[in-house]
């Protein structure tokens, strides 16, 4: 053979000195972030994909870095501006250089970005969830349910550790009026690509239980504008618009509405503002209640008077009558008009007599109807106080065994059986096949854990 031979090595050598002197310094490129890994040292690596927009299949894809130099520039530079994560889903435009390496083949070095590249794709990916929730006739749904009048029951999707959920128990369960709420926490992750699937499964979670609450709460408090990217989120706001309890949320920013927002029934600035509405239900209520009590006690008193006038109508009416007869027939003989007005003496007197006996009657029947309305109305106030903390009693009660079943599937338990938990990167190794060498793995065990390397 009198062709030239190439090593492997010299081929890849070739190439990259081709790509070096055949290429400009650097490009700016449109695409899709399909992976992102930040590794230990604080290098970014990430895959690139362009999709084809009628089949969304990829047309394109490669690899590239951004070092930790450049990384750590970057990448607040860019949320800060965007207010969004740099993650995986969102479009950039980034400045690279192309690189070529005899063993890992070709990749593209990120030395800039252009956030309001991605800002004008999040508005219009934002703007597109909402017209496709309106087109499917459900953006309206949750916001059209009727809010109950007491929300004692409240089930809260949020993180334990959260600064907002501690603020919002101690509004609520500690608020100045003594009104007694009950509120169950369903943890879930509120910022991270994990907030999708986390928030789904809380309310799928509530919705098996649904008989044991009268709304949800959505709360979040603080953090970074960028992770409010995951609530501008078609499957979450999805369920969120279709839930058959009023939902609201208080996630904690000042600036525009995520899509959850908008479809939720009520969005509060702050899980505070949330816990000060649900207080202010009560408060509205109980004035309503003493509204209507004084209503009634008006009501009873003017039909008091107003009987008391009819009395001294008729008695007015009558006497006026008598003497109207009498002058009439004054000139009737004088023995005429003795007996006539002895008669009428008589008659007056018996009138008055039944007069003064109706007075007294219809008195004792109205004192005895006004302490009847106000005897119904203590019972009332009595049964519902009553009513209210039984429910209570038994909800906790219920919330109780819920708890205890929880308890029960702690993962604690499981690894106390000799079981453990593989981790890579926080999270947990299903299939063995994944793991490629040199990863870097955390085995969880009852008691202690310990950090591991694949070699084979």
């Amino acid at each position: 053979m009198q062709e030239k031979q190439y090593s492997l090595f010299e081929l890849n050598h070739h190439i990259k000195n081709i790509i070096k002197t055949g290429t400009d310094a650097a490009y700016w490129v449109r695409s899709e972030i399909s992976e992102i890994k930040v590794n230990t040292n604080g290098h970014c690596y990430l895959e690139l994909v362009e999709k084809d927009e009628k089949s969304d299949y990829p047309k394109a894809r490669s690899r590239a870095t951004i070092w930790a130099s450049a990384f750590r520039m970057i990448r607040p530079y860019f949320e800060s501006t965007a207010g969004t994560a740099l993650s995986a889903g969102i479009k950039i435009l980034v400045k690279v250089t192309v690189d070529f390496h005899e063993v890992y083949g070709l990749s593209l070095n990120i030395i800039d970005i252009e956030p309001s590249y991605t800002v004008g794709e999040l508005a219009l990916k934002k703007q597109e969830i909402i017209s496709r929730l309106t087109e499917e006739g459900v953006i309206d749904m949750n916001r059209e349910l009727e809010f109950p009048v007491l929300p004692k029951r409240i089930a809260v999707i949020s993180s334990k550790t959260a600064a907002g959920y501690g603020d919002f128990a101690d509004q609520l369960l500690n608020n100045a009026y003594g009104f007694k709420f009950h509120i169950k926490l369903i943890q879930a992750f509120m910022q991270g690509e994990e907030a999708e699937s986390s928030v789904i499964e809380a309310l799928e979670t509530i919705h098996r239980h649904i008989d044991l609450f009268d709304i949800v709460a959505i709360i979040r408090g603080g953090g970074a504008q960028a992770d409010l990217a995951y609530f501008n989120n078609y499957r979450i706001a999805l369920h969120v618009a279709q839930f058959p309890l009023p939902v609201l949320t208080g996630i904690g920013h000042e600036q525009d509405d995520t899509v959850v927002d908008i479809v939720a029934h009520r969005r509060l600035k702050t899980p505070t503002a949330v816990a000060e509405f649900l207080v202010s239900c009560f408060i509205d209520t109980e004035e309503q209640l003493n509204l209507l009590a004084g209503e009634l006690v008006r009501h009873v008193a003017s039909g008091i008077d107003s009987g008391k006038e009819k009395i001294a109508g008729t008695g007015f009416r009558f006497s006026s009558a008598v003497r109207q007869v009498i002058t009439r027939h004054g000139v009737r003989l004088d023995g005429e008009k003795m007996r006539l007005k002895h008669a009428a003496h008589e008659v007056f007197a018996a009138e008055a007599r039944n007069i003064s006996g109706s007075v007294k009657d219809l008195k004792v029947s109205i004192r005895r109807k006004y302490r009847e309305a106000i005897n119904l109305t203590e019972l009332l106030r009595s049964k519902i106080t009553e009513a209210a903390r039984s429910g209570t009693t038994r909800l906790q009660h219920q919330m109780q065994l819920l708890e205890n079943r929880n308890l029960y599937l702690n993962p604690l338990v499981i690894l106390k059986r000799g079981y453990s938990i593989t981790r890579r990167n926080g999270r947990v190794i299903k299939d063995g096949d994944t793991l490629a060498e040199g990863d870097l793995l955390e085995t969880l065990f009852y008691k202690g854990k310990r950090k591991s390397r694949v070699v084979e």
